[in-house]
């Protein structure tokens, strides 16, 4: 599977606008354009795949008027996501070494986030 993440920053307004994320399961011959929640716009800022399996991706997105920040969280590749809102900005994301759903955030208020992703 290969993701592409394309973004749309605004210079004057110094932020992103728009952002998709588009999955291929075919070695790139075919991509398509991931829609996470239908009739919402959603900016994705960052995604991160899990070290340990491959099959768990988080993406993390920003609303519009940047006043709260969510994860997508995947276990099939990007397939699907389910939605899981965090009362944080995300800076950085990691992985536990060992655990799978766990996950070290680094706020952008200079904080750091212990959460637990299980589904």
């Amino acid at each position: 599977v290969i993701l592409i993440l394309t973004k749309y920053y605004h210079t004057d307004m110094g932020k992103v606008l728009e952002s998709s994320l588009w999955r291929s399961s075919d070695f790139g011959t075919l991509y398509t354009k991931l829609n996470l929640q239908p009739g919402i716009a959603t900016v994705i800022d960052n995604f991160y795949i899990c070290s340990t399996n491959k099959k768990k991706i988080i993406l993390v997105s920003s609303s519009h008027n940047d006043r709260d920040q969510s994860l997508f969280i995947s276990t099939d590749e990007g397939a699907t996501f389910q939605k899981q809102p965090i009362a944080f900005f995300v800076e950085t994301l990691l992985f536990h070494p060992k655990e799978e759903d766990k996950v070290l955030a680094y706020t952008k208020e200079g904080k750091v986030r212990f959460e637990d992703t299980a589904f």
